[in-house]
């Protein structure tokens, strides 16, 4: 009919985020095209230029979500209730966790991880100043502003960063996955203990208390 235009299917946002990061496990951040997340949100390049100026734009936004998400989810410790710097303690490594088993984090540590572990401890960039912000506000809230936060946070950043980003290797000789799990939670949550100040052997931080 006359003065009509055809109907075309437009993903939502969330669709888009979720096909971008398919892509991205897939190809990795160097190789991902326009085309791939195209093809998996089911539309047209077109429609992905019209709402996103470039592929880097469209990354960076769903990239930023799904960190957001991630630190989000990391928030809901199950009970039972903890003392607040051992909750601290608890979100920060099942935070970790959540990061290093997830696909996206898997792929870009393989083929950029100077790229990856630079987008978060870079201060200039939107992943950075979403996880310094998670952690003031749920982890060293508890300090004064200023240096003294400032100071114990960047520590708290930079220690449980290697193991945000750095998956356990892939091996077939792997017989006991969860005890090597809960091995690099162990390690990581000594860590942070010196961060905080908390003594290094804490009951209330058992690695088979975070899920």
């Amino acid at each position: 009919m006359s003065g009509t235009t055809s109907s075309v299917w437009q993903p939502g946002t969330g669709t888009v985020y979720r096909a971008a990061l398919d892509a991205l496990a897939e190809h990795g951040p160097r190789r991902v095209g326009v085309t791939h997340i195209a093809r998996r949100a089911r539309c047209n390049r077109s429609y992905l230029y019209r709402n996103w100026r470039s592929t880097k734009a469209l990354i960076r936004d769903a990239t930023l979500a799904e960190l957001k998400h991630v630190l989000d989810v990391a928030l809901d410790v199950p009970d039972p209730p903890l003392p607040p710097r051992c909750l601290a303690v608890r979100v920060v490594v099942r935070a970790a966790r959540l990061l290093r088993e997830h696909p996206v984090v898997r792929t870009m540590a393989v083929t950029d991880p100077e790229l990856t572990h630079g987008a978060v401890l870079r201060p200039t960039t939107v992943w950075h100043a979403t996880a310094w912000s998670w952690l003031c506000r749920h982890v060293t809230a508890h300090l004064p502003m200023g240096a003294a936060q400032d100071a114990v946070t960047l520590a708290v950043l930079t220690t449980a960063l290697p193991y945000a980003l750095t998956p356990p290797p892939e091996s077939p000789d792997r017989s006991d996955p969860d005890s090597e799990r809960a091995s690099i939670d162990d390690r990581l949550s000594l860590s942070l203990h010196l961060c905080l100040g908390l003594p290094a052997t804490c009951p209330d931080c058992r690695s088979e208390d975070v899920r």
